[in-house]
């Protein structure tokens, strides 16, 4: 069984919340990517029916059967995150292999079930990560049958086959089961980024650990492969709380805490965690500070506006490269930018930089990943401080951020 990738199953997620409208086709995608990330040898979906559990996708598949399940093995998908079948309980065991059930449930209710065959035994991980990637088709699958409706809908109301206040009363019920899902949708991306931030926590605290030598030296490929690991994992978190951040934007749970604060101290300690990045590129990164009085913001915002800008800057800019930050400070507002020599971002583009998704060094530079959500939530950021955000780009001569906010008053 292949290795699982956290960083791939994550970049999944997305894709999987935009599927397909095509339930056939939605669903035949959900298999194979359950086949080609989790290396295992046969998918299907399966939906309960008033006798038992049926096939649904891959539809007359010669490889499944209709299961003819216990009624306890029904109670067990209803309350468990999984079960396992053995050949007994199914009726059929496709040439000898093991059988996973993870439910496809919203909510508390479960309309059926995926089943992963495969010759190898699932370990913790790889059952973990199954469970919540069952998780999220559930909702994928919901949401193209609700499409599915409002497109039965819309053509029903072109042929005048229902009238008008049956249309109203069907758009109401619909549009409560969008808002139902659209929030179920944000409860769950909540939750899953908290289930994967602990142990990506854990890996990181480990590999900074192992990296002090407090427990024996290290030669020079155990030390190398172990700031791999270090910053592959601070990458996923990075990735991991922007979703999460986003998340919780677009349902309004996002809160501001203002505190008083010096901002230049607030800004070194961001260059100091992105120095090592620089480093590793020569990049020159200069900071010039006319601050004269302390702001009153939210902290852990204002370095992370921070940490999206620099770590783009160093990202686009060459080998050797430079980038400028710059603090200045009027009476009223605290002008900050971010300056940098690097690619560039085209003209035609810089009206999309700030939408959801959008992954411009696909484009530009064939590297890297990202969730393309840094600099909408930057924007977001600054918009909720009742600040404003500027572009000033050439392609292939750098790229400028300009933030202007408000000093901030504090009620005392």
């Amino acid at each position: 069984m292949n290795s699982l990738s956290s960083n791939q199953i994550l970049k999944e997620i997305p894709v999987l919340l935009a599927a397909s409208t095509d339930l056939e086709v939605s669903m035949r995608q959900i298999v194979q990517k359950i086949k080609n990330i989790f290396g295992i040898e046969n998918a299907a979906i399966y939906y309960f029916s008033e006798e038992n559990a049926y096939l649904k996708s891959p539809e007359n598949d010669d490889y499944f059967n209709n299961f003819n399940l216990e009624q306890s093995t029904i109670q067990n998908l209803e309350n468990n995150p999984y079960t396992i079948l053995n050949e007994k309980q199914t009726g059929f065991n496709p040439i000898g292999l093991k059988l996973y059930l993870f439910p496809l449930k919203i909510r508390t209710t479960v309309f059926g079930f995926v089943c992963a065959a495969t010759k190898d035994t699932l370990d913790e991980t790889q059952i973990d990560t199954l469970c919540a990637y069952s998780s999220v088709a559930a909702y994928s699958i919901k949401d193209t049958e609700l499409s599915n409706v409002f497109k039965i809908q819309l053509k029903s109301l072109q042929s005048s086959i229902i009238d008008k206040t049956q249309a109203v009363k069907t758009i109401k019920e619909q549009n409560e089961k969008i808002l139902e899902a659209d929030k179920a949708k944000n409860e769950f991306i909540a939750n899953i980024s908290h289930e994967l931030r602990t142990p990506l926590n854990a890996i990181i605290g480990f590999s900074e650990v192992l990296s002090s030598k407090i427990f024996g030296e290290l030669n020079e490929k155990q030390a190398e492969y172990i700031n791999d690991i270090y910053t592959s994992g601070v990458h996923l978190l990075g990735m991991i709380n922007e979703i999460l951040d986003i998340s919780k934007l677009e349902s309004n749970a996002m809160k501001l805490h203002y505190t008083e604060f010096c901002l230049d101290s607030a800004i070194k300690e961001v260059i100091s965690v992105m120095n090592p990045l620089a480093d590793k590129k020569n990049i020159n990164v200069s900071y010039t500070a006319n601050v004269k009085n302390q702001v009153y913001l939210d902290f852990q915002k204002i370095q992370q506006i921070m940490y999206n800008l620099l770590s783009n800057a160093i990202k686009f800019t060459p080998n050797n490269g430079k980038v400028k930050i710059l603090i200045e400070q009027t009476k009223n507002n605290t002008i900050i930018s971010v300056e940098d020599n690097g690619i560039g971002i085209d003209k035609n583009a810089q009206s999309k930089i700030f939408d959801k998704f959008v992954q411009l060094e696909n484009t530009y530079t064939k590297t890297g990943s990202s969730t393309g959500l840094g600099l909408t939530i930057t924007k977001k950021f600054v918009e909720m401080m009742n600040g404003t955000i500027n572009l000033t780009s050439k392609k292939g001569q750098g790229t400028k951020f300009t933030i202007t906010l408000p000093n901030g008053v504090k009620n005392d």
